[in-house]
């Protein structure tokens, strides 16, 4: 008998062996008028009122997501949050919820109806990971309009 050798790709060769399957996959159902893309990604998340993101606002995210949840931030914010009746969990709060996985940003700009912009900024100076709680906070609002204008045009 004789023995049958199995070639098998591993690292580089396997992850550029993947890479050309995904780029001849793609190729071909954008040639025969599969979704692809930005159109895929509308309809496969535009129920959820998750929208796209632009190359700007994808390479700030990594720094809104760097909060460790010291609680430097929510210091004097008991009585802010105490108002708000559930709506404000605080900046901390605000940042977590905010910055990770799917966010619903109409919440998140309910909160921030609850903390000023010059409070916004002061926390940001006191934050030992440097998270640009100010930008974020204009990301959220951003998103919250952009995701208010889908809905408005689906009604």
């Amino acid at each position: 008998m004789q023995k049958v050798r199995k070639i098998v790709a591993s690292g580089r060769a396997l992850a550029a062996l993947v890479l050309g399957i995904s780029l001849v996959k793609v190729l071909v159902k954008r040639a025969f008028g599969v979704l692809t893309g930005l159109p895929l990604f509308l309809q496969n998340y535009g129920p959820d009122r998750l929208p796209p993101v632009t190359p700007d606002e994808r390479s700030m995210m990594p720094k809104f997501s760097g909060c460790f949840a010291c609680g430097r931030c929510d210091v004097g914010e008991a009585e802010r949050i105490r108002k708000s009746r559930g709506a404000f969990p605080g900046v901390m709060g605000f940042v977590l919820a905010s910055s990770r996985s799917m966010p619903d940003y109409d919440a998140a700009e309910r909160a921030l109806a609850f903390v000023d912009d010059a409070v916004l900024a002061a926390k940001e100076e006191i934050c030992p990971a440097h998270v640009p709680i100010s930008a974020l906070a204009r990301f959220v609002r951003a998103k919250a309009e952009e995701v208010g204008q889908v809905r408005v045009r689906q009604a």
